[in-house]
């Protein structure tokens, strides 16, 4: 059986890498705060477009976090990041139904993914 800390330690690693992922998306810096992380509640300071993204990559990576909740390890880079691509096709094209354009989630993350 895994020690809790073993677990908490893990946890920790995969949160300060979604951060430091996170940071260089919006190119700027972002509390590494659990009201931000895990409930999503955004301080003031952050225009709509960073906010959306900001949800939207957090939102997809506590999915990814969570499908592996009874896992050894956390989840992989490549499966984290084909969830966020795979969740930012979906805004794409659920904004392209409803005749609206692409959100900097999209174009942000192709970027950030591919190089």
């Amino acid at each position: 059986m895994m020690c809790i800390l073993e677990i908490c330690v893990k946890a920790r690693k995969y949160w300060s890498k979604i951060h430091t992922w996170l940071e260089k998306m919006i190119k700027q810096h972002i509390d590494l705060k659990p009201e931000i992380f895990l409930l999503g509640i955004m301080p003031e300071g952050y225009d709509k477009g960073t906010i959306y993204l900001i949800l939207h990559v957090l939102t997809t990576v506590r999915i990814v976090f969570a499908q592996y909740w009874k896992n050894e390890n956390t989840p992989s880079d490549e499966d984290v990041i084909q969830k966020i691509l795979d969740c930012a096709e979906m805004d794409r094209l659920t904004l392209k139904i409803k005749d609206k354009e692409d959100t900097e989630y999209y174009q942000h993350g192709i970027d950030f993914m591919n190089g």
